[in-house]
């Protein structure tokens, strides 16, 4: 693994991890290309030569391909020569599949989600990977990690109220 390399601006790191959460997140799925950086840049609100420097980072890992002039299409995850901090391939999986069912209305945003190893077997993950995923759910507000309970949906994150009859219980 490497690291994406430090420049004097703490801008280049943070608008790498952002384009790195977005694509783990799927908002920016392998195979989908990239805005053009002028737009790119205004949307993540940095400057153009810091989005160009992530992006050549980025492209230098094997997360980006350039695919013509200062166009960037997204890579598969096996490509890449970097690992995304705290979520392995597994974990980024369990987190793709609960953002979605959460955002579904598959869980009740008044209780908690099934427990981390009822999780574990439910997503034929390690509790490690999941608690990572919880972990980043947390972190894009979507659920909350009180202490000494387990994980809960944030009401905002779930569609407007449905009939108890049609939401599945996972």
């Amino acid at each position: 693994m490497t690291v994406l390399r430090k420049a004097g601006s703490a801008h280049l790191g943070d608008t790498c991890h952002v384009l790195l959460r977005q694509i783990a997140r799927g908002d920016r799925p392998p195979g989908a290309s990239l805005p053009n950086p002028v737009d790119l840049s205004r949307e993540l609100g940095v400057s153009e030569i810091v989005l160009r420097s992530a992006l050549d980072d980025l492209t230098r890992e094997r997360v980006l391909r350039r695919t013509g002039t200062a166009r960037y299409t997204v890579t598969p995850l096996a490509d890449w020569r970097i690992s995304l901090p705290g979520l392995r391939p597994k974990g980024l999986a369990v987190a793709r599949h609960l953002r979605s069912r959460i955002r579904a209305g598959a869980y009740d945003s008044r209780g908690e989600l099934p427990t981390v190893h009822v999780l574990a077997i439910l997503c034929a993950a390690p509790v490690i990977d999941v608690r990572a995923a919880l972990r980043e759910l947390a972190a894009e507000g979507l659920i909350t990690l009180p202490p000494l309970q387990g994980p809960r949906v944030r009401r905002e994150a779930t569609p407007p109220a449905q009939t108890s009859s049609s939401r599945s219980h996972t």
